[in-house]
């Protein structure tokens, strides 16, 4: 029973038992006399009680043995006494037991003094105790209910006290267990925390409901309270969430911290640097870093120097990422990827000494990392160290005989030294990887032609040739290393090939003619000419060719074909003409002879020979029309 308003508890003084107490037994032979006295009193008694209740001021009845005021009332509750003294209030549960033994007053007698309520039937807890919930029927007490107990002299108020029933932080976490009404649910957790602040277990409850109704400030408060009374990872973690969902980086990053000290667990640490990556710019997030790393365990030291390296690097701050990461390596860090990243800061700081020693440092625990090794040797390349670059290439080829680059580079290496042989096993060894690269194909070939070695520079020329048909200057060499070696089979397929393909290049064509001329294979010249002539058709130079053809074959109106060709293209040019009608007349072709020794006066009308020859068939034409 608790006290309101400070009153104190009085003692047990002079108390009228009120209905509740037990009588002795009088004592032996006593009887008789004890009754007369008692039956004396009491009519005296009666009639003073009845004059005090008729007096209005009092002055009668303050001579009288009566009770004029309440001194206080005695209780049991719960099973310990309570003194409650006039117009004080005490706090009690619906659970407590209470039972009313004594009524003190200033009077000598307590005849005609009794207790009632207008709540409660107050006979119920004279004799025995009773429970407050047992005084009240279907009562929920939400609310506090005041229990006034009015001392009474037959009739006549002479003091009173009450009793304030009110549910505490128990009662309301039980209603709180026993409905599924939310808002229900957090009224009663908020009474009870209210009751009992410092309950653990109504805070957690609470700040969840806070949290599955979204009102996540009030969820942080209480969490952040629960938080700093204890350190718990449950909670942290919960408190974490909140703070993330508000939005409350910094917030958030301290609960981090906090979850590592609990419990040192790598995930947590990864999802710490995940969420500060994803949450604060890269400088932001190096500052917090360098600020909060005395408070990280010292269990994730090395990873706090690492991602304080990279960060660096990201933000191109090179040198201070390289300086992060020799701390990293002296702090203990056993991962040879450090040492790895420590040369790319070196190189991008264009310390290419320090960043060749991390990377042979890094190769050292990684022998087989040929990429790596390939870097070593572009370093030493820079570093104008040739040889130790061609130590580390042909180190990558040891162990990958086929990797491009390091044959590609090794090329480069070997072309500066003019080193011949060893330059053509490389370009032998990449072909054989690249068959079809035109460009490495070229080059091998122009290798082998230089070294004279003309069967292998036949077939990588053949084979840039195949691969692309444009392709004059493979044909060229193949053209000069036939001529070379007398392969007149192969020389001639090549001019052919060279021909078409530059039909303006008048040198190839030339040479076929006299070719087939040498040979007397006019039939060889005139199919090798007219594929090209009809391809060509404005050409003069391959219409004489297929003229000249066409005479020594005796293909008279091939001939005629071709010279009709040619005195179009070059209607001036006598000659045609003059050939047109000789090759006309030996045909008996009279009038078409005409016509050209016709054309050919009016080009030059003092040309004797024509003139004579144009009576000549003009007399011959006419005799061929007379009758015999």
């Amino acid at each position: 029973m608790s006290r309101k308003g400070g009153y104190p508890y009085g003692s047990p003084g002079s108390f009228y038992r009120g209905g509740g107490g037990k009588k002795k037994d009088p004592e032996p032979g006593t009887s008789h006399r004890l009754a007369i006295i008692l039956v004396s009193v009491f009519l005296i008694l009666a009639v003073a009680g009845a004059v005090f209740i008729t007096t209005k001021d009092g002055g009668f009845s303050s001579l009288l043995p009566f009770s004029k005021k309440l001194v206080a009332l005695r209780f049991q509750h719960n099973g310990q006494e309570v003194i409650l003294l006039p117009d004080q209030q005490v706090v009690v549960n619906p659970r407590d037991s209470i039972q009313l033994v004594q009524i003190k007053t200033d009077g000598l007698v307590s005849w005609g003094t009794r207790v009632v309520s207008a709540e409660i039937d107050v006979r119920k807890i004279t004799k025995n105790p009773a429970t407050i919930r047992e005084l009240f029927s279907n009562e929920s007490f939400e609310n506090p209910t005041p229990i006034e107990l009015r001392t009474l002299l037959w009739n006549r108020p002479i003091g009173k006290v009450s009793l304030l029933v009110q549910l505490d932080a128990k009662d309301w976490l039980q209603k709180a267990n026993s409905t599924s009404d939310v808002d229900k649910r957090i009224s009663y957790l908020e009474k009870a925390f209210h009751e009992n602040p410092s309950n653990i277990l109504v805070k957690t409850q609470l700040a969840g409901l806070y949290f599955d109704t979204k009102r996540y400030a009030d969820a942080a408060r209480l969490y952040k309270e629960i938080d700093e009374s204890g350190k718990s990872k449950t909670i942290s973690e919960r408190l974490l969430l909140v703070y993330q969902i508000m939005n409350k980086v910094d917030d958030a990053l301290r609960v981090y911290i906090d979850l590592l000290k609990i419990s040192e667990e790598q995930q947590t640490f990864k999802d710490f640097i995940a969420y500060l990556k994803k949450r604060k710019s890269k400088e932001e997030a190096e500052k917090f870093l360098e600020r909060h790393q005395h408070e990280i365990p010292k269990a994730f030291q090395s990873s706090v120097l690492l991602t304080l390296a990279e960060l660096s690097s990201e933000t191109r701050n090179w040198s201070r990422a390289a300086a992060t990461y020799e701390k990293a390596i002296k702090a203990g860090v056993k991962d040879s990827d450090v040492l790895y990243n420590l040369f790319v800061t070196y190189k991008k700081n264009d310390d290419m000494e320090k960043a060749a020693q991390a990377l042979d440092r890094y190769l050292e625990k990684n022998p087989g990392d040929v990429d790596s090794r390939l870097q070593l040797g572009e370093l030493y390349e820079k570093k104008g160290q040739t040889a130790q670059a061609k130590a580390a290439y042909e180190a990558v080829l040891q162990k990958s005989p086929q990797h491009k680059e390091a044959l590609t580079r090794l090329i480069a290496i070997l072309e500066k030294s003019n080193d011949k042989a060893a330059l053509q096993g490389v370009y032998e060894r990449l072909a054989q990887m690249q068959p079809k690269n035109r460009n490495l194909q070229n080059n091998l070939a122009v290798m082998y032609y230089e070294a004279k070695r003309y069967d292998k520079a036949i077939a990588c020329f053949q084979t840039v040739a195949a691969l692309d048909p444009k392709d004059i200057q493979s044909r060229k060499y193949l053209l000069d290393i036939y001529r070379k070696l007398r392969n007149e089979k192969g020389e001639l397929e090549v001019l052919q090939e060279l021909a078409k393909m530059d039909p303006k290049n008048s040198a190839y064509q030339d040479t076929l003619f006299k070719y087939y001329d040498d040979k007397k294979d006019y039939k060889g010249m005139s199919a090798c000419f007219k594929e090209a002539s009809e391809q060509n058709p404005d050409s003069v130079r391959l219409h004489t060719y297929q003229l000249h053809a066409a005479m020594k074959l005796g293909d008279k109106k091939a001939a005629a074909r071709e010279l009709e060709s040619l005195i179009k293209l070059q209607p001036k040019e006598k000659i045609y003409l003059r050939k047109a009608a000789d090759l006309h007349e030996s045909t008996g072709d009279y009038a078409e002879a005409l016509k050209k020794l016709d054309l050919l006066l009016k080009l030059d009308p003092k040309d004797k020979q024509a003139k004579d020859d144009y009576l000549r068939l003009k007399m011959q034409s006419m005799n061929k029309k007379k009758p015999s």
